[in-house]
């Protein structure tokens, strides 16, 4: 007589995450045209464009999206700035924070 394997992890799908401002992610540009994207913002803003807004003076070292692509925004040269690794690392925290206030 056969018999059914066992079937783990229960029989109802995972419902997918999702966040209101989450939507369809723009794929990142890659390789070469990505390496020529970010050279050409490090040219255009030698200096981290927050710390500019402070009157500091501190060298890119991070090109970042405005507009993350996870939350819709585009890979154009109009969405992206040169940043310094801790002005970058406070603007990803406040967008996790924003990301973690609305799933809850």
């Amino acid at each position: 007589m056969p018999t059914q394997p066992p079937q783990f992890g229960g029989s109802t799908p995972r419902k997918a995450w999702s966040s209101p401002h989450r939507l369809k992610p723009t794929p990142r540009k890659r390789g070469r045209a990505g390496q020529r994207d970010r050279a050409e913002v490090i040219a255009e803003e030698p200096f981290c464009r927050e710390c500019l807004k402070n009157n500091r003076a501190t060298p890119t070292a991070i090109v970042d999206h405005i507009k993350p692509l996870a939350w819709g925004g585009s890979d154009a040269r109009s969405n992206k700035q040169g940043l310094c690794v801790p002005c970058h690392d406070l603007k990803s925290a406040s967008e996790r924070e924003v990301d973690r206030r609305s799933r809850g």
